[in-house]
């Protein structure tokens, strides 16, 4: 921590040190009756054996190192979800489902596929046209502009459609020129495809309309890529007894004659899903098209619920498909991350598979060697700028915070609604996040965000110190206790898996003292993260008063 918090040794005193009613204690045995104790003891001792055993296979399979000349999944470690890539200008350039947390779409940029950097934001405003639900953004680039087109619901009905926006640079946002593809009750997840000096968009359709089988289907794109022209085709076909439901997602190429399609079917978004990729083929784009019945690629080991990505064609020729799937830990408490693998083709039978096989690749050879997959950086904000903050995102249901930077200090105004929050998404599950706080009126701290009706609070005021939760609107106070007599004070907010929280407070950032909910160290946070979208980590203010919450840094830790 900064010299800005200084030093003291206080404890806080509990105000409402309650019995626990959340994790009852374990009953007594009153007899053993005819039990055998050392059998007890012994399965006892295999029992922990065992847990050892599943605990060191899942907590340390990551810190095994890297092979020589290979990187490892995720290639972009955060909430990711519905990857786009495209290849321009000697630079790789991805993007990613951003849902209802606002600024929408990050960038990433890449010289080499597995090192990638956010350089910013498709849009920092709201389009015109759109409400919420930003999904599956879709780049495509032609004669020196960069378009992308995505899904959101229209303002009004709250239909999902297709937007399409452009830009020159692509480090400088995107212009929006409104809705390109409105079809039944929705049309989400556009791909782009040239074809013979044409360009044709294809999307997902029917998907709510029960009484017909989801399509994609394609159309001819006008010249500027604003407009469809002509009768709309399809390109799926269960009549011939295809397999699997829910088609999207989908990326097409071209090769040896054959129109090729890779596309995701089951379950994309929760702790029940069971994504997984399949391919169709034919000889001409708008009819013909055939499925291999079984998977290219389907979730099993580390990562699970594999699916919804693009394919990029390297410089040589070769072909990576970017995607997205869950960590088998800390699944939807890190969303879908970005995860990258070769696609080669079957010389004998010309259907495409998976380099690493049918399951995505822990690690795997790097795409282009003499490069190195650099580590996962800690995240660490001393408020010098306003850079950094520029990528911090905030719940797209709520007036943006308004923030300012003040001699080294970041200063949070009173929002919208009960709490203020902006911050970003975790790169792990295991992570250890500091705030420096200057006491105000108002309490502030750190936060654990799903959305408005569900986070986790751990926060300070002048004469407080408090655990909140917000759990389905409901609100509830896990810890409260009087603050120490200092001016400013440090918070920490442990995460295990992305679920599991501890806290601390400290007045010096050396010696910390723990906070137990109900006397409890571990808080079970399942209840956060929401349908499709991972939580945010970051800064929180209540808004029961006007005073300005006044923050010193903020920092983010990450362990295997």
């Amino acid at each position: 921590m900064t010299e800005r918090i200084p030093a003291g040794t206080s404890n806080p005193v509990p105000r409402n040190s309650q019995p626990a009613t959340r994790f009852p204690a374990p009953q007594r045995m009153s007899s053993y009756n005819n039990i055998n104790i050392m059998n007890i003891r012994l399965s006892f001792m295999k029992i922990f054996m065992l847990w050892l055993a599943l605990f060191l296979s899942g907590s340390l399979m990551s810190q095994v190192p890297t092979p020589a000349g290979h990187y490892r999944n995720p290639v972009i470690a955060s909430d990711f979800p519905d990857p786009t890539i495209i290849y321009a200008y000697g630079m790789y350039y991805a993007a990613g489902t951003t849902s209802d947390f606002t600024p929408h779409y990050p960038i990433y940029e890449s010289a080499d596929l597995v090192n990638w950097k956010q350089i910013g934001y498709i849009f920092r405003e709201l389009p015109g046209w759109a409400s919420d639900s930003f999904w599956a953004p879709e780049f495509y680039y032609r004669d020196g502009t960069f378009y992308v087109y995505y899904t959101a619901k229209r303002k009004g009905d709250r239909v999902s459609c297709i937007g399409v926006a452009s830009t020159k640079n692509i480090h400088e946002g995107f212009t929006d020129h409104g809705i390109i593809v409105e079809w039944g009750n929705e049309a989400i997840d556009a791909f782009i495809f040239d074809d013979d000096g044409k360009s044709y968009i294809t999307w997902k359709a029917y998907g709510l309309d029960r009484s017909r089988p989801i399509e994609i289907l394609g159309a001819e794109l006008s010249a500027d890529g604003l407009s469809m022209m002509g009768d709309h085709f399809t390109l799926t076909d269960h009549q011939k007894g295809w397999k699997g439901s829910g088609d999207e997602g989908q990326t097409l190429v071209k090769r040896n004659g054959w129109y090729y399609m890779l596309y995701s079917i089951g379950g994309c978004c929760d702790n029940r899903c069971d994504y997984r990729v399949v391919v169709s083929r034919s000889r001409s784009l708008k009819e013909g098209w055939e499925q291999l019945p079984d998977p290219i690629l389907e979730g099993g080991g580390e990562w699970v619920c594999s699916g919804h990505g693009t394919l990029v064609q390297v410089p040589d020729g070769r072909h990576f498909y970017l995607y997205h799937a869950y960590h088998h830990r800390d699944f939807e408490y890190m969303g879908r991350q970005a995860l990258l693998d070769e696609l080669l083709w079957d010389d004998t039978t010309g259907w495409p598979y998976f380099s690493q096989g049918k399951n995505p690749s822990v690690t795997a050879p790097l795409p282009f060697p003499g490069k190195a997959q650099l580590p996962v950086p800690d995240y660490d904000e001393t408020f010098g700028n306003a850079k950094n903050l520029a990528l911090w995102q905030h719940d797209l249901n709520l007036a943006a915070p308004v923030l300012k930077l003040r001699k080294g200090n970041l200063e949070m105004s009173q929002g919208e609604g009960n709490l203020t929050f902006k911050g970003v998404s975790p790169r792990k599950g295991n992570f250890t996040a500091t705030a420096g706080v200057q006491l105000t009126g108002t309490e502030a701290g750190l936060c654990y965000y799903g959305n408005r009706r569900n986070h986790v609070s751990l926060m300070a005021g002048t004469d407080s110190l408090v655990i909140r939760i917000m759990r389905n609107g409901e609100p509830e106070v896990l810890y409260a206790g009087q603050n120490p007599s200092v001016k400013s004070i440090m918070l920490k907010m442990e995460a295990r898996d992305g679920r599991y929280l501890r806290f601390w407070w400290s007045a010096n950032g050396t010696d910390w003292q723990p906070l137990q909910p109900h006397g409890n160290p571990d808080f079970d946070a399942q209840f956060v993260p929401q349908w499709g979208v991972a939580p945010r980590l970051g800064l929180s203010r209540s808004n029961t008063t006007n005073d300005k919450a006044l923050f010193g840094d903020f920092n983010v830790s990450y362990r295997w």
